[in-house]
């Protein structure tokens, strides 16, 4: 995620105790990219729009989206609770939709 990062002009919070490449974390950093280009969009800025949906593809294709679908598959077939196996199954289906919405 660090080649991301800098060229979206964000860090991470002091207090954030996880690893930086947590899914939580990828996550989060994936819902920035869409707040940002929806920000952008609302306010008529194409510039940043384009520059957001720019990194959010490149975040996509080089990263998230190249081991959310193994990730998912080992937490559906190793958790114990059925909320974690969810999770994982809606995680992996949102990554795929925005890959897909380009």
């Amino acid at each position: 995620m660090s080649i991301c990062t800098p060229r979206a002009d964000s860090k991470f919070d002091e207090q954030f105790r996880d690893l930086p490449d947590h899914v939580a974390a990828e996550l989060e950093f994936l819902y920035l990219l869409l707040f940002r280009r929806a920000e952008a969009l609302r306010n008529g800025d194409d510039e940043a729009a384009a520059r957001n949906a720019s990194l959010q593809r490149r975040f996509l294709d080089e990263h998230l989206g190249r081991w959310i679908g193994p990730f998912a598959a080992a937490i559906r077939g190793g958790a114990q609770a059925a909320f974690y196996r969810e999770l994982a199954g809606l995680s992996e289906s949102f990554v795929r939709r925005e890959q897909a919405t380009r």
